[in-house]
């Protein structure tokens, strides 16, 4: 009989079980052998069934042989019935320990990972998330710093700022929406209707009014409407209204400098804002609540500028008179002191649509051109004299016209060729003669006297929008045309601003030293404390001889010739008038259109201010009819205000001097 395994023998000694049961209990002595050769599955269950009770030992190829034979023979044998048997079940308590480990070393790095981040987070920058709560709660808002105070050089205030609050509705928290409306709109100038659709946008935030005083946010208060509060802001007062609006500029909304003096010096009007955290609304807006981490905003520095208020009043009214009077559709007049170039009044006038006389929208005397005409004789005039080409008393053969590059060119007025010393041809403004002075001196030497005195470069002043005016360039042929000649030397063949006029004549005012003009005096800091400012040093552009020469032929101009309108009782005068067609945006000039000037200083021997007026579209033609009367009127308050001594007449007046100190 054949050796009998182990399996067999459970089997026989169970031979009494039911046969399901016995094959379970085949297949479990089958795990639990060590070593042993095991039975197929199909010899189990034949044992298991009651079958034969011994088997023969088989090699394992031969056991899953058998498996596979009983499987096949053995219709519903369960599917793992012949599935293979690993080689090595030993293998597989290894293969899951690595596993395991693998896991456990992820989980490790992965845990470790969520922990730094954690401690990042909750630790090294928990401010930093904070503070993402933090905004959506609270805001930093600016505090609006105080801008500089301006004062003109007595010490009145031109312009300053003042507190003052924005009106603002928070729509949702209407509930009753006629309840105090007409009030409310009869206190702000507003209709019942514009403030019913103010309240219906649906914001959260409907400014009704900005920079009201504290009479009309007490009168919004006593309204004690819940969806009313105010915001603080800051408004820039003018004090005397718009008599220096073209010169200070305009401050607009948030103390933003928009234009003028205020633009120009505004990094130091300005100041620094400061900034406070409050709560905020969803679209930004303050809400009521108690600031936090207050940076305090830091005071502009002011401004005391050479301006002096009664001057500027007197010179807007003359001027402003002047206009009417001549239908004139703009002038400009300024007074400046003759030493510093201190601009003591700049005024810039225009007529309105209805006649009314308005303050410039822009400072006209620095940003604006024009053909000033015969006060450009001075260019040529001083050029010869300084070149030694000529002497006030040389002698020119001076024709009613002449041609030059096919243009034809004539003084004002008809009258025979006839012999003029260059004295007579300045005081009477002779076009022909000064054209043929300006031949001798040449087109290069003519160019260069002109950027000498300050023609064709800006002033200094620094003004926003200065223009350079046009002048030919000298070191540029092709800038001269055939009639340059003729166009230049009388003032019509470059533009000029009424300011660089007024300098080219107090360069001759003061000694032949070219002076920059400046409009501030002094600064002033925010605890009160004043720092003046030097005078800028002048440029020498013509010697004292030629000035000694020159002064008195300026003088004769007011004594016989065509500006005796500039008189002034008890004072000299010496200047010069300038009359010049206005060009056509289209080409060629306007009919009947022309600018009229007068330029001049006194007392003319020690001269002490420099003024200039210029009208423009007025209806008396000349400089000498339209503009000189304004300048005596104006010039001879000047006087009188800042105690310039009269001179007597023709006569030098040793006590006259600039006013430095009024």
């Amino acid at each position: 009989m054949s050796e009998l395994t182990p399996s067999g023998r459970g089997a026989r000694a169970r031979s009494g079980l039911p046969p399901g049961a016995a094959a379970r209990r085949s297949r479990t002595g089958e795990h639990r052998q060590s070593g042993s050769v095991r039975t197929t599955l199909g010899t189990s269950r034949t044992l298991a069934a009651g079958g034969t009770t011994g088997t023969t030992r088989t090699t394992p190829t031969s056991r899953r042989t058998a498996g596979a034979s009983h499987t096949a023979t053995r219709p519903g044998a369960p599917s793992w019935a012949g599935r293979p048997r690993p080689a090595a079940a030993t293998k597989r308590p290894v293969r899951t320990r690595r596993r395991l480990i693998v896991m456990v070393v992820i989980a490790a790095f992965a845990l470790s990972g969520l922990a730094a981040r954690l401690v990042q987070i909750q630790g090294v920058d928990a401010v930093h998330y904070a503070s993402y709560g933090t905004d959506e709660v609270y805001g930093r808002v600016p505090l609006p710093s105080l801008r500089g105070a301006i004062y003109d050089r007595n010490g009145n205030v031109l312009a300053a700022s003042a507190s003052r609050v924005d009106v603002i509705a928070d729509d949702y928290l209407v509930t009753d929406p006629q309840a105090g409306l007409s009030r409310l709109g009869a206190i702000l100038g507003l209709g019942v209707g514009t403030l019913r659709a103010k309240l219906s946008e649906h914001s959260g935030y409907v400014p009704l009014a900005y920079q009201v005083n504290g009479a009309v946010e007490q009168k919004v208060a006593d309204l004690d409407l819940p969806y009313v509060s105010f915001t603080p802001d800051l408004a820039r007062i003018d004090p005397d209204g718009n008599l220096f609006s073209p010169v200070l500029g305009v401050v607009g909304f948030g103390s933003q400098a928009l234009s003028g003096l205020e633009y120009m010096e505004n990094s130091l009007l300005e100041g620094s804002p400061g900034s406070e955290v409050v709560p905020t609304g969803p679209n930004g807006e303050g809400l009521p609540g108690s600031p936090t981490d207050v940076v305090a905003a830091r005071q502009g520095t002011g401004l005391v500028l050479t301006l002096d208020e009664p001057l500027q009043f007197e010179v807007t009214r003359d001027l402003s008179h002047q206009i009417t009077a001549t239908h004139a559709t703009s002038g400009v007049a300024i007074v400046e002191d003759r030493r510093t170039g201190g601009i003591l009044a700049m005024v810039d006038l225009v007529a309105g649509p209805r006649g009314q006389i308005l303050p410039a929208d822009q400072n006209l005397a620095v940003t604006s051109v024009y053909q000033p005409g015969s006060v450009m004789k001075l260019v040529t005039i001083s050029g010869a004299l300084q070149e030694g080409l000529i002497t006030p008393s040389s002698v020119f053969t001076v024709p009613y016209q002449i041609s030059l590059g096919g243009w034809p060119f004539a003084d004002a007025d008809y009258h025979p060729t006839e012999q003029l010393t260059a004295t007579q041809i300045l005081a009477q403004s002779s076009n022909i003669g000064t054209i043929e002075i300006a031949r001798l001196l040449g087109a290069q030497h003519l160019s260069y006297f002109l950027r000498d005195l300050g023609f064709g470069e800006p002033t200094g002043l620094g003004w926003p929008g200065e223009s350079a005016g046009i002048v030919p360039n000298p070191d540029d042929p092709s800038s001269w045309s055939a009639s340059s000649m003729g166009t230049v030397p009388i003032g019509t063949g470059e533009a000029a601003t009424a300011l660089q006029i007024l300098d080219a004549y107090n360069a001759i005012a003061n000694g032949g030293e070219l002076i920059a003009p400046r409009l501030i005096e002094a600064t002033v800091a925010a605890d009160g404390t004043e720092h003046v400012l030097p005078v800028s040093r002048g440029t020498r552009v013509l010697s004292s001889r030629t000035v000694s020469e020159l002064l008195p032929m300026l003088e004769q101009v007011t004594e016989d010739g065509t500006a005796v309108a500039a008189r002034i009782p008890g004072y000299t005068v010496a200047g010069k008038t300038g009359t010049a067609q206005i060009p056509s945006s289209s080409g060629g000039y306007q009919d009947d259109a022309w600018s009229a000037t007068f330029v001049g200083f006194a007392p003319a021997q020690n001269p002490a201010l420099t003024t200039l007026v210029m009208l423009s579209h007025p209806d008396l033609v000349y400089g000498g009819l339209a503009s000189a009367p304004v300048f005596s009127a104006i010039m001879g308050y000047a006087l009188r205000h800042f105690d310039i001594a009269p001179t007597g007449g023709r006569g030098l007046s040793s006590s006259s001097s600039a006013p430095d100190s009024p």
